[in-house]
């Protein structure tokens, strides 16, 4: 135990002091001044006492610390004992109060208890799984589509590409159904395959894919004009002009196509064609 007391501090102090007499003596300085050792001994003799005493000090120190950690851990136990009893009485008296008299309906009523959990966690495990098969099916479904979505456009661009590389009109036309498999509801095929369709001078076959083209889309212009076309052919001079007009209304680019589309060489002398001619002109 290290030495913190002002005692222990004296008695170090002392203990080199009466060591420097020591070593005077020896150098045989000393040997004749009896006052000198009589002064050494009555020093030995009081270091002995106060060594004494810090051993007695640090002992009842000792001691009384023991003494206390013992009652601590004494009263430790008794509290734990005491707490132990508490919650034994306390379980038995809910074990009673629940009407569970013995182990056998204690056990029972637990492997109750836990198979209702389980098959409740069972159930909501099922259905977070049902759950999300489901969202993982339509998404895959949407992925699926889009892929496929996106395989049709490319696939429809080529084909474009192809028809208008294309020279002949039967080609064309075979170009033009292979695309309508695949988008069925594409107003502008349906004109264009008109227009194709014209020049194998197959009128009321063209007159049918304008109409189903301006079904599908009443605001394209140029279905109107293919079907004015046809019309012109076919010799329905009225429907030619009225298709002739909606179709310049909807897409004013095609004025420029009016005095020279060879369709259109029969009406350049009535009265009306002049008209649309005219109001070209002022525009």
């Amino acid at each position: 135990m290290p030495i913190t007391s002002k005692k222990g501090i004296l008695l170090i102090k002392k203990m080199v002091t009466i060591m420097g007499f020591f070593i005077l003596f020896a150098w045989g300085a000393v040997l004749d001044k009896p006052l000198v050792e009589r002064y050494i001994l009555d020093e030995l003799k009081t270091l002995r006492q106060e060594h004494h005493a810090l051993r007695t000090d640090v002992e009842r120190r000792i001691t009384k610390a023991e003494i206390d950690q013992t009652d601590r851990a004494a009263r430790y136990v008794t509290d734990m004992v005491g707490n132990i009893f508490y919650l034994i009485a306390a379980a038995t008296s809910l074990l009673i109060f629940a009407g569970w008299n013995s182990l056998r309906d204690i056990r029972k009523k637990t492997e109750t208890i836990v198979e209702a959990r389980i098959e409740a966690i069972t159930k909501q495990y099922h259905e977070q799984l049902e759950r999300i098969q489901e969202g993982l099916t339509q998404q895959s479904k949407k992925i699926l589509e889009n892929q496929n979505r996106i395989y049709d456009t490319q696939l429809v661009h080529s084909l474009w590409m192809r028809a208008n590389l294309e020279t002949s009109t039967q080609s064309k036309i075979e170009i033009y159904d292979e695309i309508l498999s695949i988008a069925t509801e594409d107003a502008e095929v349906y004109a264009y395959k008109a227009d194709a369709v014209l020049d194998l001078d197959e009128y009321e076959w063209a007159l049918r894919l304008s109409n189903k083209a301006i079904e599908i889309d009443p605001n394209y212009g140029y279905a109107y004009w293919q079907r004015a076309c046809a019309h012109a052919m076919l010799g329905n001079t009225n429907e030619a002009l009225h298709d002739l007009k909606n179709a310049l209304g909807l897409a004013p680019n095609l004025r420029e196509e009016m005095m020279h589309e060879p369709y259109f060489e029969a009406m350049r002398s009535i009265g009306s064609f002049q008209a649309l001619v005219n109001q070209e002109a002022a525009s």
